[in-house]
């Protein structure tokens, strides 16, 4: 229950924290590869941390297993890609109109599951789906009305759709390579964040390296 409340909270105070990091700048001050890659190479640390903890050094050495890093590598990849379409987004469209993109993402996971895994669901399911979605959506609509206007631009709005098609696409993709793994899950997390953090510093070095001033973390 503390962890389902954690993640609730770090989901729904996510793309806020993004905006409020910037401050009063257009643009964030820090490199968005950067905030990419030190939260997942902080992932792997925890991941390892968790195997040794509930497998000993057993389930430690299954986190450097070829195999398994093999298995959860292009997941990891367009996990990334993702963060990557998400953080350049935040530079141009605020939270609230992200958020409000992003809602688009129960519906579309439903509809993924539907033709990837084979998963469908009934009609009281998607009026659910539905009613949370057009719920979240107006609650951030009336919130803004009686605030400053929504941000809106094509080119933010585009990142942030292709982000949210990603996200639910990877999502299904991550939920059939967990049924199929037979390892702990602390193994797997840690085989995800691996990939994960890799390609996030590939982008850093060369977003920000070879076709920036070499200014890493901004």
């Amino acid at each position: 229950a503390a962890a389902f409340l954690a993640v609730t909270l770090q989901r729904a105070c996510h793309n806020s924290f993004i905006e409020w990091a910037k401050g009063d700048a257009g643009v964030a001050a820090y490199t968005v590869s950067s905030v990419i890659f030190v939260a997942q190479a902080a992932c792997v640390f925890i991941g390892w941390g968790l195997a040794y903890s509930q497998g000993g050094s057993g389930d430690l050495k299954k986190c450097a297993d070829p195999t398994i890093l093999r298995k959860f590598a292009h997941i990891g990849m367009i996990y990334a890609m993702g963060d990557i379409f998400e953080m350049e987004s935040v530079n141009y469209i605020d939270s609230s109109t992200y958020t409000v993109l992003s809602q688009s993402k129960l519906i579309i996971t439903a509809l993924l599951m539907q033709v990837v895994d084979g998963t469908k669901q009934n009609m009281m399911q998607w009026f659910i789906l539905f009613t949370t979605s057009a719920g979240m959506l107006e609650y951030v609509l009336v919130g803004k009305s009686k605030g400053a206007g929504m941000t809106f631009s094509t080119v933010g709005i585009a990142l942030a759709l292709v982000k949210v098609v990603i996200s639910c696409y990877v999502a299904v993709l991550n939920q059939k390579a967990l049924k199929k793994d037979s390892n702990p899950f602390p193994v797997q997390f840690s085989a995800l964040k691996v990939s994960w953090a890799a390609t996030s510093l590939v982008y850093m070095i060369v977003k920000d390296g070879f076709l920036g001033n070499w200014d890493l973390f901004g």
